[in-house]
């Protein structure tokens, strides 16, 4: 393949990115949202079980979260290969949502799992979510964001094991309903013949 061919498979697949980016091409079933929310809900309570001495584990709760980062790679890399196309939007969000998961990895792994620390986790979390709904005009991210936020601020007054049921909550709020959104809109759109692409700005 010469250079003239390379350039002409490249132009090709930008504008067909481009076509299916203006068509408000979407295809995301949830599942990978989820697998991160029902975690990190029960990461959230074990924690507060151990912090009030309900049970006593001989490992923090949330290292269970290093294993199920690459199921959900698995099941990422599975949703990817049936996408007709990635679309720039697509590129965006998981940017967003791949720098939040590094930087609390990264920071919970110096910093360690501490009362003060889970505030800074709430507003990123609240951050990734609110920028998320901006971007792919996603009302219900815009208004858990700010949601989020508020929470996030109420946890600085909250420095005692109960920040562990904040973190429960918006667990149930950044992940675990909007899987159940995604996942209906997903299986509406799979049921309607001829029907590949769904706008999450209008549909949503």
């Amino acid at each position: 393949m010469n250079q003239e061919e390379l350039s002409t498979e490249k132009s090709l697949k930008l504008i067909n990115r481009m076509i299916y980016e203006a068509r408000g091409y979407f295809y995301e079933s949830g599942l990978s949202a989820l697998v991160y929310g029902i975690t990190i809900f029960f990461c959230s309570l074990l924690a507060y079980a151990m912090a009030k001495g309900f049970m006593q584990l001989a490992f923090t709760p949330f290292w269970l979260l290093v294993p199920v980062f690459f199921v959900q790679a698995f099941i990422q890399m599975r949703e990817e290969k049936k996408k007709k196309v990635k679309t720039f939007t697509d590129e965006t969000i998981d940017y967003i949502w791949m720098g939040y998961f590094l930087t609390v990895i990264i920071a919970a792994c110096f910093a360690g799992i501490t009362y003060k620390s889970v505030t800074v986790f709430l507003f990123l979390t609240a951050y990734a979510s609110f920028i998320t709904g901006m971007i792919t005009k996603f009302t219900y991210h815009k208004i858990v964001g700010v949601l989020c936020m508020v929470i996030a601020a109420y946890s600085f007054y909250q420095q005692d094991e109960t920040i562990f049921l904040l973190l429960a909550l918006v667990a149930i709020l950044v992940w675990i309903i909007p899987s159940f959104i995604l996942r209906a809109y997903f299986n509406k759109q799979n049921k309607i013949p001829g029907n590949d692409s769904l706008s999450a700005g209008e549909s949503m």
